[in-house]
């Protein structure tokens, strides 16, 4: 196979992409690839930095720059999109990298541009694609770039290395390496993270002789920290050099990386348009979101023009946005902000003074748009100085990103480092290119990867904790006093392993087992098997790592369901934990890997919120005969009887079951009803039995899955149950099909879109044409969550009018105002933002529904309906108007519900795990992890 002749770097960012490239096997630097791109529809320009904006041109446009290149799949990348964001921004996708890292958010599915109205939903990309269409450009680029050069110099046989912030985690990586595939990518890409790439980019003009471009201080170590600060994120990294005798270049190792924060310029598009919203002449409401689009992209350019030069204090900017409902050249609205109140904003909002003591404050309130997990504290400062905390002085600092080209930013930080080192300021490193540094260090360090020389040494960033309990549980099976213990130390290399075989560690044998693991940035010094206390500000919560350990057979000298274990930890060479469980117990020599679930569905949120991991979790909670008792049960229930006549029941099964194991069914813990599933899986053709055994079977089966998720190899069960359903009832008739429509409402949260979609498909002619549709289907129709807009909406209109209808003739129409409550609810159960439905139909529903007495008993359903349909948010693009919701909330109270509900109508309250739960309509599994996002 041919050697690449280049190391490629890019630089895939929130607002700006770039290509760099560096010779391998010669002389040369690394050098920045002029992206062409179009700048107008009738002009194109070669420019460094490609803007990460993608634009969906209208008919017209797209007719005038039709066969002339630089489209790709119908959507225009670059210069040409980040000037459409400000006239037509229902047209424009951005932000695509940020959505990434979005875990509530399924980053697969099409709904950008972000709550836009301009595109039908077909139209609409996810921010997989939208990055792969990013990418692909830059690939184009490349190879349009070398006319006549063999195949040797085609941008698939190169080394290339994509960036990616310090703080992405796992499932943000493995999606940037799937939009790289999808683009067209080689296998080889790899990823490095930004902070580092940046650092690298300093060394390569240091020509060898970093150790003298640094202070000349005591001592042979060096404390060099990179600030990169650019349109999405915040990174923090902080390097130590280290000189060894008789080495020219010192020994350079990553030793500490900040947590992910999403803030960055996006942010101070956000606090301007803010500022300026309120000088805007507008009716009550405030701006629509097609508005607010308009007035942040305005902004975005007036920051970059206010910012990116000198000017008189009392300067005077203008912006201008189309006025409600008028075109872009017609009526506008306009508002003024001076240079001086511009800057104290920035400097004062983002970049305030604090004391090194101070943290990031963690309150509602924060700048959040676009439906992103924006960070509660926009001061940067204050991020920086909790990050800096405990950490060795900083004897220089080199700064990066776009959002850091006022000098005056970057003075600032650095005085505020000064200020909590006593008086000592870092010297600051040279980096004359902001916006294209990353990019270079990429390509160098691909290339002294390609050389075998010595690059820098970043091991595992974080530690990483299991939870423990340090004392036997109790007879109630309550947990002791929570510890964790270190199992894998910061800056551990990639293939180093490491055991942990000193403490009495036991595994549950035959059973799911369930590891809670954390990481921290907090505790460098911890080494494997020192235990701390659980500091839920100290330590991040991953998604668990589970598995069951099968064993055949009596355990010799063992008790019943338990064997003496130790744990193996280590980092493989993408930088991804592993980590088995290896029994120590005399004569079985056996290991098992645990599995990291990085599912969305699951709990990703700090450890401040979780609430505390169920007992129940790591383990089914009763004993292996009983267990073993209920199996039984199950199979004897789904085989032929001899006793002439006697057919099964659910309820009685159930009654049997919970007998067999000791507890009511709703206190059986995910874990247990998974195992039962097992069961009732294996004897699946007893559903031939009799249309009473078909009908328990799906009864059981929806009880024992119920919601669909929350438990590891959910998926694999929800598959096995798909495929089970492809088979078809083995007794078609309204009985059976009532019971299946039950089952499929309470494992929805398990089903993707297509799935959903699917079912519905099966039953649109009951759902659209039928008035006399039954209720288990409306009720499972609106239950399906994932399902695209367009099909909700059709959903909720048709819902809309049913229910009308029925009111009108005093008819039983609740099971239409619980589906709508679901459809329509702002705060889903298992579904992303992107499947909330539009603010307009909330205000079609009250319209509808207002003229009835929502304190009859039989529209009672309306009251649950709206609390969930005009619950504020604080995003414009799926709260309803703010007079909209005032009007439900008055209403409601009228009809006797509480101030405290109503209240999260007027204002912003963070949605409870409990009150989330409660949307599901019937009692959850205890121990389910379910995100809090």
């Amino acid at each position: 196979m041919a050697q690449p002749k280049f190391s490629i770097g890019i630089d895939l960012g929130t607002s700006n992409s770039v290509l760099a490239f560096s010779p391998l096997g010669r002389e040369g630097g690394s050098q920045v690839l002029a992206i062409p791109q179009w700048d107008t529809p009738s002009t194109q320009i070669d420019s460094a930095t490609l803007p990460s904006f993608l634009y969906l041109p209208e008919e017209a446009v797209a007719a005038q720059i039709q066969d002339r290149g630089l489209d790709f799949g119908g959507w225009v990348v670059g210069r040409l999109a980040q000037r459409k964001a400000s006239e037509t921004p229902g047209r424009v996708a951005k932000s695509a990298k940020s959505w990434l890292c979005h875990s509530a958010a399924d980053r697969s599915a099409s709904f950008l541009p972000w709550g836009s109205d301009a595109l039908a939903q077909q139209d609409k990309i996810s921010p997989v694609d939208a990055s792969a269409l990013i990418l692909g450009h830059l690939r184009a680029a490349w190879n349009a770039g070398f006319p006549g050069q063999d195949s040797s110099f085609a941008f698939d046989a190169q080394d290339i290395t994509i960036t990616v912030p310090a703080s992405f985690d796992a499932d943000a990586q493995r999606l940037t390496l799937a939009a790289a595939q999808q683009a067209g990518y080689p296998a080889s890409v790899r990823l490095i993270e930004e902070p580092q790439a940046a650092f690298y980019w300093w060394l390569e003009r240091q020509a060898g002789d970093s150790w003298g471009a640094l202070p000349d201080l005591d001592g042979d170590a060096r404390h060099v920290l990179v600030i990169d600060i650019g349109g999405g994120t915040s990174d923090f990294s902080l390097f130590e050099l280290r000189r060894e005798e008789g080495a020219r270049e010192p020994v350079i190792t990553r030793v500490a990386v900040s947590d992910h924060i999403l803030l960055g310029g996006d942010n101070i598009d956000l606090a301007i348009a803010h500022l300026l919203e309120q000088r805007l002449t507008t009716g009550e409401g405030g701006l629509s979101a097609a508005q607010w689009d308009h007035l942040v992209a305005r902004c975005r350019s007036l920051k970059e023009k206010v910012f990116g030069g000198e000017g008189a204090p009392d300067e005077i900017f203008t912006v201008s946005i189309p006025a409600r409902g008028s075109n872009l050249f017609a009526a506008s609205l306009s508002a003024e902000a001076s240079r001086t109140e511009l800057e104290a904003l920035l400097l004062d909002g983002f970049f305030p003074d604090c004391g090194a003591a101070d943290r990031p404050r963690r309150a509602l309130g924060a700048i959040k748009e676009f439906g992103l997990p924006y960070a509660f504290d926009g001061a940067i400062t204050r991020h920086l100085a909790a990050f800096l905390r405990g950490r060795p002085v900083v004897d220089a600092v080199l700064f990066n990103g776009g959002s850091l080209h006022p000098r005056r930013l970057r003075e600032r930080l650095r005085q505020q480092i000064g200020k909590w080192q006593d008086g000592r300021p870092p010297m600051v490193l040279e980096n004359a290119q902001l916006d294209l540094a990353v990019a270079h260090g990429a390509a160098y360090s691909g290339a002294l990867l390609r050389q075998k020389a010595r690059r820098i040494e970043a091991g595992a960033a974080r530690a990483v904790f299991v939870e423990t309990h340090r004392a036997a549980a109790n007879s109630e099976g309550m947990a002791a006093r929570l510890s964790l213990v270190c199992i894998l130390p910061h800056g551990a290399s990639p293939g180093q392993t490491f055991e942990l075989a000193d403490l009495d560690l036991r595994l549950r044998v035959n059973t799911l087992v369930r590891f809670q693991i954390y990481t921290s940035t907090r505790h460098d010094e911890k080494k494997v098997g020192d235990i701390v206390e659980l500091v839920p500000e100290e330590f991040r919560a991953l998604p668990p790592l589970e598995t069951t350990a099968t064993l055949a057979g009596p355990l010799t000298g063992e008790p019943a369901s338990t064997i003496p274990v130790a744990l193996d930890a280590g980092v493989n060479e993408l930088g991804l934990l592993q980590l088995s469980c290896r029994s120590l117990a005399p004569g079985i020599a056996r290991s098992w890997p645990l599995e990291f679930n990085l599912r969305p569905l699951e709990d990703d949120s700090p450890p401040s919120v979780r609430e505390p991991p169920a007992p129940e979790q790591a383990g089914s909670g009763v004993a292996p005969e009983a267990s073993a008792e209920a199996g039984r049960l199950i199979r004897t229930a789904f085989t032929p009887s001899p006793r002439k006549g006697e057919k099964p029941g659910a309820p009685k099964l159930l009654q049997s079951l919970e007998q067999a194991l000791g507890g009511a069914k709703g206190d059986w813990n995910g874990v247990l009803l998974r195992d039962l599933w097992t069961s009732l899986e294996a004897c699946e053709t007893g559903r031939a039995l009799s249309v009473e055994h078909e009908e328990a079977w799906l009864m059981l089966a929806g009880f024992l899955l119920r919601p669909g998720f929350g438990v590891v190899r959910d998926e694999t069960r929800i598959d096995s149950l798909w495929r089970i359903h492809g088979d078809g009832l083995r007794f078609p008739g309204k009985r059976t099909k009532l019971q299946e429509y039950i089952l499929w409402r309470r494992v929805a949260g398990g089903l993707s879109r297509e799935r959903q979609e699917l079912l519905l498909f099966a039953e649109q002619d009951r759902l659209f044409q039928q008035k006399n549709a039954p209720p288990e289907l409306i009720r499972m129709a609106g239950s399906f969550e994932r399902i695209g807009v367009e099909l909700k909406a059709d959903l909720i209109g048709r819902f809309i009018e049913t229910a009308v209808e029925l009111a009108s003739q005093k008819k039983h129409c609740a099971p239409y105002l619980a589906a709508l409550g679901l459809l329509l609810n702002r705060a889903p159960l298992y579904g992303g933002p992107e499947t909330i439905a539009s603010p307009a139909l909330v205000e079609k529903a009250y319209e509808a529904f207002r003229r009835f007495d929502w304190s009859d008993p039989e529209f009672a359903e309306a009251q649950a309906l709206f609390q969930r349909a005009a619950r504020a948010l604080d995003d414009r693009r799926l709260d309803a108007p703010a007079p909209l919701r005032n009007k439900i909330a008055d209403k409601l109270e009228k009809c006797g519900v509480a101030a405290v509900k109503t209240g999260r109508l007027r204002n912003v309250v963070p949605v409870e795990r409990a009150e989330r739960l409660s949307f599901y309509g019937e009692a959850v599994p205890p121990g389910l992890i379910l995100s809090s996002d």
